[in-house]
């Protein structure tokens, strides 16, 4: 009999190999083909396809939600570098569209048996949908709209449809606003956010009459200049400049060619306050008519009920009681030009233009020719240059490092103690934060040009500002003299027409039909605005 371990010798001499290899796959041992093996023997395989088209960056592609691939762009072909084991399913998607082009993924999904190489990504241009809408209810010019803040259409008065003329891409998202309003009107967009999946006619502007009405409160216009008192039109004035308010609704008139301080009852009865009765300038002290004034200019009314006047011709600021009574409160008795910082008649002006009064009592004047702002305590009469330097110009800065040209208009914000300047030469409305001393643009252009142009801050232009008021709520009237009308400009410094047109004339009626004729100086109660209306010698009205 043959030993058995001589047939092992010879399989081992022969077979060995083979046999070798029926055990170890009985085994489970070896390799399977494929993607190779993972820890304890796993069987994966990678996913991967084609990419055709792709010419932009930006391509993002997932698989399963997780994992993320950036494709080059020019890339033909996609590898995830995590695979997947044999049996696991597989999802790609387009996580990220590239740039300006729109890819879609075809054989995206299955079982991962062997590395997969089906998938195929495919780009192209992506294609784009313009955004508009409907209009209601225009019937004025001056409507802009804006897009993503930034793409802009002027919408022509009459207009019922409008269409930006910038498409936006695929999945781009919109947000139509009113940039401007147009004259005398208020727009609204509704429907107007969302996302471009086709072209967009579902923004719905509608505009209705802003309700604004100016009259005339009192002066019979341009054809009957004078300085009779009276009631409404049947008073006469002669170039009305500044304008102030008090507590019961009086106002107080500086009429610069009359040489008076004119008061208005709020039934328009007029009267004088201060001054010659005949027109006469000069420079006493007293009561009433015993007082006289040279071009007064602006005025600004306090709590007590007492009148400041910046009498320019005379280089003074005067005060007049509540009973009439005026008195010299700083600058040089003999109405001496200079610039010189002290209390009372120990400083001195050139021709102060601008009065506004702040929380504190303090004045603040517009000492327009010598180019600067000044401050006068009160009480004490301490005058005190705080911002400009005597050179005109138009260079920001802090304190008297900054420059103005012929400011002529001051305003105090009761909220935040910060002066807006109707900085006239310049024309510019500057913006002083009190607190860093700091002068600013706050609207107009940045190079002092004129102009008429509605917009955003410096994309704005006026010409020739010579007055100024502001609301409650922060909003800024200003009286845009050479351009016959009166400008609004929001606190985010957006600046429209709010009354009149850039012819001079002399109309009532609706903020859009009214005209002015140099208009000068302004000054509001409550909603209710008023108007120094130079050359048609009269005191203007508008309210809502």
């Amino acid at each position: 009999m043959r030993d058995p371990r001589s047939f092992l010798v010879m399989i081992g001499r022969g077979t060995t190999c083979a046999l070798a290899a029926v055990v170890l796959t009985a085994c489970g041992g070896g390799g399977g083909g494929g993607g190779g093996g993972g820890g304890g023997g796993e069987t994966t395989y990678t996913i991967g396809g084609t990419v055709t088209g792709l010419s932009a960056s930006g391509l993002t592609l997932d698989d399963n939600g997780g994992n993320t691939l950036t494709v080059a762009s020019g890339a033909t072909t996609f590898t995830f570098s995590t695979a997947l084991a044999s049996g696991a399913a597989y999802a790609v998607t387009v996580a990220t569209q590239p740039n300006g082009e729109l890819c879609t993924v075809s054989s995206g999904t299955g079982t991962a048996t062997a590395n997969v190489t089906s998938v195929a990504v495919s780009c192209g241009a992506a294609p784009t949908y313009t955004i508009g809408g409907s209009i209601t209810g225009l019937t004025e010019s001056g409507l802009t709209l804006d897009d993503n803040g930034g793409d802009t259409l002027t919408v022509n008065s009459g207009a019922s449809t409008f269409t930006f003329a910038t498409a936006l891409a695929s999945g781009a998202t919109y947000d139509v606003t009113v940039a401007t309003q147009p004259l005398g009107e208020s727009c609204t967009a509704t429907a107007n956010t969302g996302t471009a999946s086709a072209n967009v006619t579902s923004v719905a502007v509608a505009c209705a009459d802003s309700g604004v009405a100016v009259g005339t409160l009192a002066g019979g216009g341009p054809t009957q200049p004078g300085n009779a008192n009276g009631t409404g039109t049947a008073a006469t004035f002669d170039a009305p400049a500044g304008v102030a308010v008090d507590s019961s609704g009086n106002v107080y008139v500086a009429e610069y060619g009359n040489n008076d301080v004119r008061k208005i009852t709020p039934e328009g009865v007029v009267t004088l306050f201060a001054g010659s009765s005949t027109a006469a300038k000069g420079n006493a002290n007293g009561t009433g008519s015993a007082a006289s004034f040279w071009n007064p200019t602006g005025v600004a009314v306090d709590s007590a009920g007492n009148v400041y006047v910046a009498d320019e011709s005379n280089n003074e600021i005067r005060k007049i009681t509540p009973d009439g009574a005026v008195t010299l409160f700083a600058g040089s008795p003999t109405g001496a030009i200079g610039n010189s910082d002290g209390t009372g008649q120990s400083a001195l002006f050139s021709a102060p233009n601008g009065i506004a009064i702040d929380s504190s009592g303090n004045l603040w004047v517009t000492d327009s020719a010598n180019n600067e702002i000044r401050e006068i305590t009160t009480p004490g009469a301490v005058v005190t240059t705080r911002y400009g330097n005597g050179t005109a110009g138009i260079t920001g800065g802090v304190g008297t490092a900054a420059e103005f040209n012929n400011p002529t208009a001051i305003a105090v914000d009761p909220a935040s103690g910060n002066l807006f300047v109707a900085d006239t030469g310049n024309n510019e409305i500057r913006e002083i934060t009190v607190s860093t001393s700091t002068v600013s643009l706050f609207a107009g252009s940045t190079s002092g040009a004129s102009g008429h142009a509605n917009g955003t801050g410096n994309a704005a232009t006026f010409d020739a500002p010579s007055g100024i008021a502001i609301d409650s709520a922060g909003n800024l009237y200003v009286a845009d003299t050479n351009n016959f009308e009166i400008r609004m400009i929001t606190p985010a410094q957006v600046v429209t027409t709010y009354a009149g047109s850039t012819s001079a004339g002399y109309t009532n009626g609706s903020s859009s039909a009214a005209q002015f004729d140099y208009p000068f100086g302004i000054a509001i109660d409550g909603s209710t605005l008023y108007i120094g209306d130079d050359v048609n010698d009269a005191i203007r009205v508008i309210a809502p």
